[in-house]
């Protein structure tokens, strides 16, 4: 009877209730023991791996969110911390193998860093291999990613050696899209910042992928010197640095099968400071492109400007790097250099240095001995001095003798201190590097035209010299045409030098100097001195520039043991102030004399002493005279427009009791006159007295007048013979300048 009243309430309405009720029952209790059986499952897989030590949290676990915390791993080599792991995901989702977020917050890993070491350079080929595999899963990735995001925050990564740590504090952050993968990967090595982002994407049919590494403050790269040394073998020197700057690495490739192809890598940085072989260098930017080949070949090309404090600045220097096989060519340029005191200060524009082809399978074999060439735009002085237009140097190095040659092409060349111009200027030079301003051999420059201001110009020239230290240049020999006239400084025995106290002045010191002058119609032989210069254009010198020479040589006249003192002035003026000279057996002396450099008008007053008269006689062109004496007197010279003459002035025979005469020239006193004239007689007789005259006396005075030049000549002495005896007194006067005299038979005859 019970279960027959019972059985009629176990409708279909009820058992569906229970059967509901039943599942709850048992989700609920599946729901409240997921998190103490995944912890069971969990811990039974770790154990396997016999840990030293493992624990976790579970804390959360349903069909949407998984969060784990405080999960402790320690190994033999390994220790891992995480504070809390979270997953993300639909059901649906899940169901098939996709997240939507992975996170994991503070995590710590301790590694030993030897056992890394050592793992990876025993694993190098399968991580090769491993690698080529990724990049396979990187595309199959791309097309379904199974993971949306992914977060890294707050962790860090300890690879721990005897005698340090490397400490790597990071950040990830992953975000994955049907054919776009991005990840951002920021922290530091050993406080050394970097940051980074890499992306995959998919584009029609092909999978490419490019690279973002910024390095923001290299000064923080010092503690990275260790680990440097561990990883690579390679010890870096302490006296190399970085202070400061920063550094950007960008490429692109495409991956094809298992490799990158296509690659393009990009470095940039700005404001790099430190030492390099315990010298300061500052990178203010460099920029360089790296395109590595399929078959193996590379291509570079890089960008600077560097500066070496205190001795030099380079802008622009470019170096293009090929490698092909085991042949490597280098090709680089400059486009400034700005070389800074204490070396000499010079700029170089447009510096093309020579091609350099090296082979990787002999490096340390680099050809020295072979010529190289170098090219520049221009090459001036930062003062301004000198410019170097268009030109071009061959270098060969000498080992041997650790000397280099250097031979430079024809080049267009400004001194601007001199205002002088040089076409086809050429230098063939031998120096010491190491002590490159004090050579032990000559260096010779030739040119083959100089222009001086404007109109004079100076052909053929042939220079050779020494530099003597930064501002000092010693000339042993010059050679030119000059106005046309060959001209030659042999030996130079002068140098030229800049005074430190004034940058704008030159001392020329000459020590025994020897100058020719067309073909030895000028010879000047000894010269000794100093000049002052404080301008070349136009020319001013010192107040009081003091020189000797041994012999001065004008044709036949010879001036001996000659000193001067001079100047030039703002006026263009040349002074001379004292000259002394001895010539024709006597003396002359220059108290004063000007010449107009830019009117070419020279004025000059001399005082003879005992000069031989026979000498006089022998400079007038026609003159029969011979004359035993010596002449005393003061005289004046001009030259203008290249002409030269007399000014006021006399010549007077010294006394003596030997002075004699011989005129043989009896035609010129009497010539032209009737024998009837009563002067007739008396003219010849003079001119028989004047065949061979005792001379009590004689005078020549120089006249200026205004509209003439005179001569006056005074002439008293006596000829006897047994049959004839004639008492002279004669005083003969021409009209005419100072080359009329000189070619006397071109003069009228005296009157």
């Amino acid at each position: 009877m019970v279960i027959k009243k019972f059985l009629p309430k176990l409708s279909s309405k009820n058992i569906f209730l229970a059967v509901i009720l039943s599942v709850a029952i048992i989700l609920s209790f599946a729901w409240l023991l997921a998190p103490v059986l995944a912890d069971l499952g969990i811990r039974q897989v770790v154990k396997s791996t016999n840990p030293k030590e493992f624990d976790l949290v579970i804390n959360q676990l349903d069909p949407w969110e998984t969060s784990i915390s405080n999960i402790v791993l320690r190994k033999k080599d390994t220790n891992l911390s995480i504070e809390s792991l979270q997953m993300q995901y639909d059901p649906s989702d899940l169901a098939v193998g996709e997240l939507d977020s992975f996170t994991i917050r503070n995590m710590e890993i301790n590694i030993d860093g030897k056992a890394v070491l050592d793992h990876a350079l025993s694993n190098s080929k399968k991580d090769s291999e491993d690698n080529s595999s990724l990049l396979q899963s990187v595309c199959e990735f791309l097309t379904d990613p199974s993971l949306k995001h992914f977060r890294v925050l707050g962790s860090k990564i300890s690879l721990h050696w005897p005698d340090f740590t490397l400490p790597v504090e990071f950040e990830i952050k992953g975000d994955y899209d049907n054919g776009l993968a991005m990840t951002t990967f920021d922290g530091s090595f050993a406080e050394f910042p970097f940051l980074s982002q890499l992306r995959f994407w998919a584009q029609e049919k092909d999978t490419y992928a490019d690279i973002e590494i910024e390095f923001t403050d290299l000064n923080k790269s010092g503690k990275l010197r260790t680990a440097f040394q561990r990883f690579t073998g390679f010890e870096l020197s302490e006296d190399f640095s970085v202070a400061s700057g920063n550094l950007v690495l960008e490429g692109i490739g495409r991956v094809e099968g298992n490799q990158f192809t296509d690659l393009f890598l990009e470095f940039n940085g700005s404001e790099i400071d430190g030492v390099v072989g315990g010298q300061p260098l500052t990178l203010s930017k460099i920029i360089a492109f790296l395109t590595p080949h399929d078959n193996g070949n590379i291509d570079l090309r890089s960008y600077a400007n560097i500066a070496i404090p205190d001795y030099a600045e380079l802008r622009g220097l470019a170096l293009d790097i090929t490698v092909r096989d085991d042949s490597v060519t280098l090709r680089p340029s400059v486009q400034l250099i700005e070389i800074l005191d204490p070396l000499p200060e010079v700029n170089i524009q447009g510096l093309s240095l020579p091609v350099f082809d090296l082979n990787l399978s002999n490096a340390e074999d680099i050809p020295l001995d072979k010529p190289y060439d170098f090219y520049f735009d221009s090459l001036s002085f930062r003062d301004g001095s000198i410019s170097l237009n268009n030109g071009g140097l061959n270098l060969i190095w000498y080992e041997d003798q650790k000397l280099l040659s250097i031979k430079s092409l024809p080049m267009t060349a400004v001194l601007t201190d001199f205002n002088v111009r040089f076409f086809s200027l050429s230098l063939d030079a031998l120096i010491n590097p190491s002590d490159p301003l004090n050579p032990k051999f000559n260096q010779v420059i030739t040119c083959d035209k100089v222009f001086l201001a404007e109109d004079s110009i100076v052909e053929d020239l042939s220079l050779t010299f020494k530099p003597s230290g930064q501002k000092v240049v010693m000339v042993d020999s010059l050679s030119a045409k000059i106005a046309g006239v060959m001209t030659e400084i042999s030996p130079a025995n002068f140098t030229v030098s800049r005074i430190e106290s004034d940058t704008s002045t030159y001392s020329f010191e000459f020590l025994n100097t020897d100058i020719r002058l067309g073909k030895d119609k000028f010879i000047l032989e000894g010269l000794s001195g100093s000049i002052l210069i404080h301008s070349f254009d136009p020319l001013i010198t010192g107040l009081s520039n003091e020189v000797s020479f041994k012999k001065i040589m004008i044709g036949d006249l010879e001036l001996k043991n000659g000193n001067l003192t001079f100047e030039v002035n703002e006026k263009g003026e040349f002074v001379i102030n004292d000259l002394k000279v001895k010539a024709m057996g006597g003396s002359i002396e220059v108290e004063s004399a000007k010449w107009e450099m830019y009117s070419k008008l020279l004025q000059f007053q001399t005082t003879i002493r005992q000069v031989n008269g026979q000498r006089i006689a022998d400079y007038i062109e026609g003159l029969d005279l011979m004359i035993e004496g010596n002449f005393s007197g003061i005289i004046s010279f001009t030259n203008y427009g290249e002409v030269w003459d007399f000014g006021t002035g006399f010549l007077q025979l010294d006394p003596s009791a030997s002075a004699h005469m011989k005129f043989k020239q009896g035609d010129l006193i009497y010539g032209g006159i009737q024998p009837e004239d009563p002067e007739s007689k008396k003219l010849k007789l003079t001119a028989w007295a004047l065949e061979d005259l005792k001379v009590d006396a004689m005078r020549v005075n120089f006249k200026v007048l205004d509209n003439e030049r005179q001569v006056i000549v005074s002439i008293s002495g006596v000829r006897e013979t047994e049959d004839q005896k004639v008492e002279l007194d004669y005083k003969p006067r021409f009209l005419g300048g100072l080359q009329d005299l000189l070619t006397l038979k071109k003069n009228s005859p005296p009157k």
